[in-house]
């Protein structure tokens, strides 16, 4: 049995709106069912999964019912109390802090992954897992070209060789390196306050390119998932990351979308179904 976490923070959001604007979260009826489904079929094959959240998103969960999906409980504390970050830069910035909370052996999942299998083969003494590694494509800049802190200084142990790890699935079962890890993630993040341009390579740095250089450093293996992640031969995780665009720019793609996800929910909670099903007017 694995522990997971997921982590819904509307920081990023709220950081983006105009000043004196009011904040409502309201996310799309496939992006909650997705999360829904992610957090029982990750009980429903590895093991109990708790969310970390900030009172938005609690308050928007809680008022449409599905609180229960998470069996190992949800916390509301840690995201509630970030420290100075920039939030627009380091949009994903929450999943450390909250995973930073967590005792391994831990699994992070993101809220559009759903895991279909059991991972226990792919958890090893000694070695992380991920979801797959990433080519060093144009959003892993060169060193040179990221914004840092005055002051701040790259380890001189780091390969910008070393092929980043995709993390909307990470799992951590050596402690000392997952802090270690989180510790180099913040000194990059803290008072780092001048934006990109694309908006993406700070962050993709401090999350996933960082972690891959510092294991390797560290002698720490990387065991993916999938080693492409367009293979067709994957029946280990669907992750809606490109669906989701399209799903938002054609509702036809998001009907099938919703019914398709729907179906196989039902199949893990007919409660959990039939709460969204009312909530977006769905038919079962």
């Amino acid at each position: 049995m694995t522990k997971a976490i997921h982590i819904l923070s509307t920081a990023p959001a709220r950081a983006r709106m105009r000043q004196g604007d009011d904040f409502q979260y309201s996310p799309r009826p496939f992006e909650v069912i997705c999360t829904a489904l992610s957090a029982l079929m990750w009980r429903n094959t590895n093991g109990p999964v708790g969310l970390f959240t900030d009172s938005y998103g609690y308050e928007y969960y809680r008022d449409i019912g599905i609180l229960d999906v998470w069996d190992a409980g949800i916390n509301t504390e840690v995201l509630e109390n970030m420290p100075d970050i920039n939030h627009s830069i380091f949009w994903a910035a929450s999943k450390l802090f909250a995973l930073r909370e967590e005792s391994a052996p831990v699994a992070m999942i993101d809220t559009d992954l759903i895991i279909w299998k059991n991972l226990d083969n792919f958890f090893e003494k000694d070695s992380i897992s991920v979801l797959h590694r990433e080519e060093l494509i144009e959003c892993y800049v060169n060193k040179e070209d990221l914004k840092v802190r005055p002051g701040y200084s790259f380890n001189p142990e780091w390969n910008w060789k070393e092929k980043p790890c995709n993390t909307a699935f990470a799992y951590f079962n050596n402690q000392d390196f997952k802090q270690d890890y989180i510790a180099h993630a913040m000194d990059f993040m803290t008072g780092n306050n001048e934006p990109a341009m694309e908006n993406v390579s700070q962050m993709v740095f401090a999350e996933q390119r960082l972690l891959a250089m510092h294991a390797a450093s560290k002698g720490i293996g990387i065991i993916p998932l999938v080693d492409d992640p367009f293979q067709k031969e994957n029946d280990i995780f669907t992750h809606l990351w490109g669906a989701k665009d399209m799903a938002r720019e054609f509702p036809h793609q998001a009907e099938m979308l919703v019914n398709s996800m729907m179906n196989k929910l039902r199949s893990l909670s007919e409660d959990t179904a039939r709460t969204l099903a009312s909530k977006f007017n769905l038919t079962l």
